[in-house]
């Protein structure tokens, strides 16, 4: 896991030492472990690495290869990559280093930009071929580790953060309108390629981007989402999808540092820590898991978190959240997340990987992602009705309901998610932006030239129901947890594995007939059932969904209220944002302890504007994001 930067040229120009010396000082909290910098003509890269595979110095980076002409930045880990190692052995490749960065670098050797296919891991890379002049950048295929980059007629600027492009490019500090007017109409965020400042833009996962020494070139998928055939029978499938977790949990505890686990409590990160103790065989420790904690009853996990450390024999460490520390820490987390927050409920993952590096563990497992290849929000409900009601399968969705009491006060909810997703996805933006009035805080200059704020997402199958999973998995949920979980773990040092996110996984999860996804009240069918035994079953059993979510309202109108407050005015005067009527309006609802969902966009992307867009070079973060070089 590391930090990795870079400039590309156009005509060979060199790059001046001082930029890339500038971008690295952006990212040593990326990698404290060490740094290192890469020059040729026309290109350089910068890299600061955090040591987790082969400790010793043969696995620096960038790692160079002069006889071969390959120069390797590359940031996340190849699980796989024994296996790999010995594929590549037996064609002929030797090795100077035990790591897996060398093995990247020979499977790029052996088999170009195709290697990208065979790599099992979370990744963001970027490869100079000396021999071709041709840059290859890449992400890996869900996007968890980032990749920003930034394109203009003397070449392109590439980091793992968007702090160390400005550090290079501080005339990009300018905010992207669009993005934040899709932010305050609608509550997305990483939406797509396009970041929160104009100009710099991400590289989609599953993707890359070839370039010629000028800088041409154009992004190309490599992966999107594909179905494995479910085995013929659901005991079959049931042993398949267990034999999958379990393997990806096996070759993500590979390790020359410390592993432990995030442990909310709930089901995702339960599976994780109960696996890992299922396979203790080869450990010959207690494992350690790192949870938050809430004073709210109703919010709290603390129960569910002792039943599975007790089970596990787990040596537990817990964090309490407290609003007032979120206050105190917001400006340094804003500076590290770069786009604002949907929610306080980064600040509680914040804690958590605090806490694992005061307990000197560097690598933390966690269950991220399998609500996205599962069907695990409320929301799938309706989906799952909509899928049946669309193929006039009346008694499917007479059965279905007919448990929902257990979850649901009424049928109204659940329906009303049916309709919804019975439309088309730009209606449904329209419907979403009308009912909310949210739309309305914008000015109306925003509002003219970016509504709707509708994002296509890709449609590989064809079914809807498969369909709205991609969109979770793609645009519209997982990428704005990825952007939390990276920026919260790299803050502190840490590096977290996601075991649901193996494309293996997921991509058996696409060929399972729904049943065994929801049934009833009842989600995530196939991973319940595939734990049975291995989970305690008072976690199996449960019916509620919490993760690391704070008491967000009782928050709102108590500690958070006077913060909320500032921003709200402070945002009224920004009037080439926000309509100075509307946000008065939200104020005033607010204040009488009305809804607090607009209120809190407003703020949190006022706070942006204060914490990121206009703070002085110098402020909240690891270094200076000035440079007089010209790029």
């Amino acid at each position: 896991m590391c930090g990795i930067s870079g400039i590309l040229r156009a005509g060979g120009e060199p790059v001046p030492p001082g930029l890339i010396d500038a971008m690295i000082a952006t990212l040593r909290h990326r990698g404290p472990d060490g740094e290192g910098t890469y020059f040729a003509p026309g290109i350089a890269f910068g890299h600061t690495r955090l040591a987790i595979l082969d400790l010793s110095s043969a696995s620096d980076q960038p790692f160079i290869d002069d006889e071969a002409g390959l120069a390797l930045s590359f940031n996340g880990e190849i699980y796989n990559y024994l296996e790999l190692r010995d594929e590549l052995k037996a064609l002929g490749q030797s090795f100077r280093s035990a790591g897996d960065t060398e093995v990247l670098l020979r499977a790029y050797q052996q088999w170009g930009a195709a290697c990208l296919a065979k790599l099992n891991g979370m990744f963001a890379f970027a490869l100079w071929d000396a021999n071709k002049r041709r840059l290859l950048l890449a992400r890996d295929r869900f996007g968890e580790k980032p990749l920003y980059i930034a394109r203009s007629a003397k070449g392109l600027v590439f980091a793992s953060e968007m702090k160390a492009i400005l550090a290079a490019r501080p005339e990009l500090r300018t905010p992207n309108e669009r993005a934040i007017y899709r932010y305050l109409a609608r509550g997305d965020l990483d939406l797509d390629h396009e970041s929160f400042f104009a100009g710099i833009e991400s590289l989609p996962g599953g993707c890359y981007l070839e370039l010629d020494s000028e800088g041409r070139g154009d992004v190309r998928r490599y992966w999107e989402p594909r179905e494995e055939k479910a085995p013929a029978s659901r005991a079959e499938a049931v042993e398949r999808f267990r034999e999958l977790l379990f393997d990806s949990v096996r070759i993500r505890l590979r390790s020359d540092v410390p592993v432990g686990s995030s442990l909310s409590g709930g089901l995702d990160s339960s599976s994780i820590v109960s696996t890992i103790h299922a396979e203790k065989t080869t450990r010959s420790v207690h494992q350690k898991t790192f949870s938050a904690r809430f004073h709210s009853k109703a919010h709290d996990e603390g129960r569910f978190i002792e039943v599975v450390t007790y089970r596990v024999e787990a040596d537990s460490h817990d964090v309490w959240v407290e609003p007032e520390k979120f206050i105190d820490e917001f400006e340094l987390l804003q500076h590290h997340q770069e786009e604002p927050m949907a929610s306080a409920s980064p600040f509680a993952q914040w804690l958590v990987m605090r806490l694992a590096r005061e307990n000197n563990t560097t690598v933390l497992l966690d269950g991220q992602g399998a609500d996205e290849i599962l069907a695990g929000y409320d929301q799938a409900h309706g989906m799952f009705l909509a899928h049946w009601l669309r193929r006039g399968r009346i008694d499917k969705v007479l059965r279905e309901t007919a448990s929902y009491g257990r979850r649901y006060r009424s049928l109204r909810e659940p329906l009303q998610f049916a309709a919804y997703y019975s439309l088309p996805g730009g209606f449904r933006d329209r419907l979403v932006e009308r009912y909310y009035r949210s739309a309305s805080v914008v000015s109306a200059e925003l509002h003219r030239r970016f509504a709707p704020a509708h994002v296509d997402a890709p449609a590989p199958f064809p079914d809807r129901l498969r369909n709205e999973l991609v969109r979770w998995q793609t645009t519209t949920q997982l990428p704005e947890f990825l952007r939390y979980a990276d920026r919260n773990s790299m803050a502190f040092s840490r590096e977290v594995r996601l075991p649901f996110l193996d494309h293996r996984l997921a991509e058996f999860c696409f060929g399972l007939p729904p049943d065994l996804l929801l049934k009833g009240a009842t989600t995530k069918v196939i991973l319940r059932d595939a734990m049975r035994g291995i989970v305690p079953d008072k976690i199996l059993d449960r019916k509620d969904k919490l993760a690391y979510a704070p008491p967000q309202r009782q928050w709102n109108h108590g500690p958070l209220r006077p913060w909320i407050l500032a921003m709200l005015q402070r945002a009224a005067g920004r009037t080439a944002i926000f309509s100075a009527e509307a946000v008065r309006d939200v104020q005033a609802r607010f204040e009488a302890g009305g809804d607090d969902t607009l209120a809190w966009r407003i703020a949190s992307t006022e706070a942006w504007f204060g914490a990121v867009v206009e703070r002085s070079p110098g402020g909240a973060g690891s270094g200076a994001e000035r440079t007089a070089i010209s790029w």
